[in-house]
């Protein structure tokens, strides 16, 4: 009964998101924190301060769903927070897995018929080696790509800090910071700057994906062994 019990737990929060909410562009600040939401499940939080001076205390931007009923398509909850001091949350980015052995996802960002969108009107995709690099690709139709093409290279491991480049490495778009122990729910600064060529939800999305994945390779190691 406490396993159930446990499980239940668990997968109610899943839950606690409808699949209907409300759509809107997404806004997250190119300064924030990532997280774990908890010890015990795998969604993420973005945070930072607020801007009032006197405020100590981290203020939730979004929340990376990982739902443990599909298949590696996870979307972003992001909450808006309106002067009355009332919040809610809207559905900003969708993703997928395209290809499980070659480490590629898909990113579409939800509301795509606003013509004043900037980066958040295209469509993104993610792929990495074992070697611990990878691409950021875009397809932006306003921008007349027809074609995914490479706009930024990344380096690193998510747990030790990555860079962000462009493709030639000449030029830093940003990074993100070695994560802390597991008891600091593994929380690490990242930092885009306004001049990359795309959103900054870009770096969390892959953190996620390669923990993941990586999860998922482990418990198959793990039932080779038995």
């Amino acid at each position: 009964m406490i396993i159930i019990l446990f499980m239940a737990i668990i997968i109610s929060n899943s839950f606690s998101y409808s699949n209907f909410l409300s759509i809107d562009k997404s806004n997250i600040p190119n300064e924030y924190r990532l997280r774990y939401k908890s010890l015990w499940e795998y969604n993420y939080i973005i945070e930072g301060y607020q801007t009032n001076d006197q405020q100590t205390e981290f203020i939730k931007y979004a929340e990376i769903v990982v739902p443990y009923w599909t298949y590696g398509n996870f979307n972003v909850i992001e909450f808006k927070h309106n002067p009355n001091g009332t919040i809610f949350p809207v559905s900003t980015v969708t993703s997928k897995i395209n290809a499980y052995l070659t480490n590629e996802v898909e990113i579409l960002f939800t509301v795509t018929n606003v013509a004043d969108l900037g980066l958040e009107f295209c469509e993104y995709r993610i792929s990495w080696t074992w070697m611990f690099n990878g691409y950021i690709w875009r397809r932006c139709e306003k921008n007349n790509e027809s074609v995914f093409k490479q706009v930024a290279f990344f380096k690193g491991h998510p747990t030790w800090g990555l860079t962000f480049l462009s493709v030639d490495e000449n030029i830093n778009y940003g990074y993100s910071t070695r994560s802390a122990f597991f008891w600091d729910l593994y929380v690490r600064d990242v930092f885009i700057d306004s001049t990359a060529p795309f959103p900054p939800i870009i770096p969390s999305l892959y953190t996620a994906y390669f923990d993941y994945l990586e999860r998922i390779r482990q418990r198959r190691s793990n039932k080779r062994e038995f």
